[in-house]
């Protein structure tokens, strides 16, 4: 089943909730997100999300 979450309001939650400190880098978390499971990757240039089966970047500021 895919599972689709708006990436803008993902985006917004991300700036405004996720350490974009470079010494947070190559580890990875889950989070809820408009009911959702999200997993996070932290890169040094950006987030990999994994929804369900997909999976998307996510620029880092």
């Amino acid at each position: 089943m895919l599972t689709q979450i708006d990436l803008n309001a993902f985006a917004d939650y991300a700036f405004n909730t996720f350490d974009y400190s470079a010494d947070f880098e190559d580890d990875a978390f889950a989070v809820t997100f408009d009911d959702q499971r999200i997993y996070v990757e932290r890169k040094r240039s950006h987030f990999v999300l994994h929804i369900g089966s997909d999976t998307h970047k996510l620029p880092r500021c």
